[in-house]
């Protein structure tokens, strides 16, 4: 060995740790007192524990209190209600979301398929519900478009089934039933309850974190599309038939094309002026307003365009002397509360799952963007009851589901509404005019209430832009989103849900299955780099998986050694014939110690099979004459290795938590390990035996220099801290 290696690997001691010595796993443990975890413990004992927590409530009247001060949430927050800081605001924040409710409930209802009144009952009652139980302060419950929608068509598919349904009863005598389409949106209004209910009950919460966020934007804008096609009939002023099915949408186009000679020029000019003053007015003169006179508050150009359109209608007999379609019978008072129609729950709990879950994901996704955008807490799980009893106690009187809705939230945020109070005057407000103002709408043209809801779809619209920024940050996200406005859009609305949401849980398990891995490149005064090539430095190699190791990615993971062992095994017999001079250099490799680290940070949870085939992969690489490091392995990984004797076939001192303070000490052993057997290789008959001692004297200077024993083919190779990168 020359004077200059010498020199080379003294250098390399410069790369030490400034706070510890380098030290393995277990070492680390002693040291600095590792978490300690408890073992697992008995399914019943867990169970048992489970039970003894949910009767706590029982055991006295101070638990008793406390759980329900849990269960309804203004028993806490409102005796601490402050008049003066949050009245003002909260008045001002309820009245202008009342004001939007308005012509949203009537304009939605359509949607439904119930009446323009029901619209004014489903934004007052499930809201007043909620605000009892509800730990958002901001989120408007009321009317929403797809929920709408959706609501629509498990409307149409119940009533298929109760157009014509008797029933023996009192010995022969055939009793027939009568079902109306609110009884069934009320009953769906209840079923959704129902679900949300037992969401709430088995803390199911988690389920909505396959719903994410690509999802439902997808799913929302391929919506908006039957949403839009549907009002094109009222906007045009014919009659379509009703079609339903997958691809629906395809007939329905086919049918108002059909229709074009018959279109009501009056009805399409009422509408044509409508979408213009509320595009105009919420685009161009709104901003211009805020501007000059540094007021927030919204202008409602949906209800000034109810009211305008309201009372030229009967002036002007719109109905009577040009055919235009108006909304009829709005009866004053508020209705008595009754049950729902238990006849048809069964099918409208099959037909509310749907609903339940699209309504689950939009309220909660909104809740927690706002407690976090305005730094308060809210209980997800508390919300599903909330949402839960809404709907159910909602349904005692007529209504369709409801969910909330991003615009009157936002309005309710920017008005500066404190508290759920703001939901007794947007109530209030809507109670007025369902008892003394609701009959001055029966002349209201169809129409404008169409433009109402293609104006409304504008902002849904706007989500193709998420197109553009998903693809550079995660492209499955953005196949995500495609596949769910696709399948939505031209299939069906239940089967768009039902199909995006079986693509996004197949995507996790493809990226489970098939993960991404690489090689942490280990140099002289480097610390730690991810490539996607092979990297190695001497006889040391540093591999990454960045996934969970378990049954459905460890044959894979067994594949990925293969590579880096054959593609190592290549740049080795490259680098030796580049030295020699030659074309090729078939070495015996077995003969060269090596080393691979393993970096298990990406390895968050590991299985039978894949403990197994990690068991398989170390004899492997023994047979090599390979030793594994294993680098980073979390508590609960290293407490399944330890249940299943991984310890006898890796030993614990070649487990690592760092990677700083011995990275230089595995350059070092493995630079001189790698030289000897470099020496060995390359000696040629010709040199003297002396030459050769004298490497292996230069080789255990080196090794007691750095203590290190040459017979010894375990290297303390360390990977660095994720706080340390």
């Amino acid at each position: 060995m020359t004077n200059m290696e010498l020199e080379r690997l003294r250098m390399t001691d410069c790369i030490e740790s400034p706070d510890r010595p380098p030290m393995n796993q277990e070492q680390y443990d002693n040291e600095y007192g590792a978490h300690k975890k408890d073992d697992d413990k008995p399914v019943v004992s867990t169970i048992k524990k489970k039970v003894r927590k949910s009767c706590v409530a029982f055991t006295g009247w101070r638990p008793l209190l406390n759980s329900l001060l849990g269960f309804m949430p203004i028993l806490d927050w409102l005796p601490k209600y402050s008049f003066r800081a949050d009245f003002p605001s909260d008045v001002i924040g309820g009245l202008t979301t009342g004001v939007m409710h308005v012509p949203q409930g009537i304009a939605y209802s359509i949607l439904a398929h119930v009446d323009p009144v029901y619209g004014l009952y489903a934004s007052c009652f499930p809201a007043f519900f909620y605000m009892f139980f509800g730990t958002s302060r901001h989120t408007s419950l009321g009317s929403f478009a797809v929920v709408a929608l959706m609501a629509g068509v498990a409307n149409d598919k119940v009533m298929e089934n109760y157009r014509n349904v008797t029933s023996l009863e009192s010995g022969e005598e055939l009793v027939s039933y009568t079902v109306s389409t609110i009884e069934v949106a009320t009953t769906l209004t209840f079923a959704m309850g129902l679900w949300q209910i037992a969401c709430g009950v088995l803390r199911l919460q988690f389920l909505m974190t396959y719903l994410s966020d690509a999802l439902v934007a997808g799913f929302t804008t391929g919506a908006a599309v039957h949403v839009l096609i549907s009002q094109i009939d009222d906007i045009m002023g014919v009659d379509v038939p009703k079609a339903s099915g997958p691809g629906y949408i395809f007939v329905r186009l086919y049918d108002l094309c059909t229709l074009l000679p018959q279109v009501n020029l009056i009805s399409l000019g009422i509408s044509l002026f409508s979408i213009l003053f509320l595009h105009f007015g919420k685009e161009y003169f709104a901003p211009f307003v805020v501007k000059k006179t540094k007021c927030t508050l919204p202008i409602p150009f949906e209800l000034i365009l109810l009211i305008i359109m309201a009372a030229l209608s009967p002036l002007l007999s719109l109905s009577k002397s040009y055919d235009v379609m108006v909304v009829g019978n709005i009866p004053a008072g508020v209705p008595r509360p009754e049950l729902p129609n238990f006849f048809i729950l069964k099918d409208c709990l099959i037909q509310s799952i749907g609903i339940a879950v699209v309504t689950i994901a939009i309220h909660v996704s909104m809740a927690k963007m706002l407690a976090k955008k305005l730094n308060y807490k809210i209980d997800t799980n508390q919300e599903l009851y909330a949402l839960g009893f809404a709907d159910t106690l909602g349904a005692m009187f007529p209504v369709y589901p409801v969910s909330t809705a991003l615009g009157r939230t936002m309005v309710s945020v920017k008005t500066g509404t404190r508290t759920q109070l703001s939901t007794v005057f947007s109530c209030s407000l809507l109670l007025a005019i369902i008892l003394f103002l609701g009959p001055l709408l029966e002349q209201l043209p169809k129409c404008v209430l169409a433009s109402i809801i293609v104006i409304a779809l504008q902002s849904m619209f706007r989500k193709f832009s998420d197109l553009k920024k998903l693809w550079p940050v995660c492209k499955s996200d953005w196949f995500i989103w495609l596949v769910a406005f696709l399948s939505t859009a031209f299939i069906d609305v239940m089967e768009g849900l039902v199909l995006s949401l079986v693509f996004a849980i197949m995507s996790v398990i493809f990226r489970t299955q098939w993960p991404r891995w690489s090689y942490v490149i280990e140099q002289p005064g480097a610390v730690d780099t991810d490539n996607e090539g092979f990297k190695h430095y001497g006889n040391m190699a540093l591999f990454k998986f960045h996934s969970p190791l378990l049954f459905t990615n460890a044959e894979n993971f067994q594949s990925c050694i293969s590579k880096t062992m054959n593609a190592w095994d290549e740049e080795l017999n490259k680098e030796c014939a580049n030295k020699r001079g030659l074309d090729d250099c078939n070495i015996p490799l077995e003969s060269i110690p090596r080393f691979l680290l393993i970096d298990c940070s990406g390895i968050s949870y590991i299985d039978h099979m894949g403990i197994s085939v990690l068991k398989e992969t170390a004899k492997e690489l023994k047979d090599r004459n390979t030793n594994i490091s294993l680098i980073s392995v979390n508590d609960d990984v290293q407490q399944v290795m330890k249940s299943s004797n991984f310890f006898n076939i890796v030993s614990k001192d070649q487990f690592f938590p760092t990677i700083r303070d011995a990275i230089a000490i595995g350059n070092r052993n493995t630079y001189a390990l790698d030289l000897l057997s470099t020496k060995k290789v390359e000696n040629r008959p010709e040199e003297s035996a002396s030459s050769l001692s004298e490497a292996d004297r230069n080789l255990e200077e080196i090794s007691n220099r750095f203590k290190v024993n040459p017979d010894q083919k375990t290297h303390h190779i360390v990977r660095l801290s994720s706080t340390d990168e």
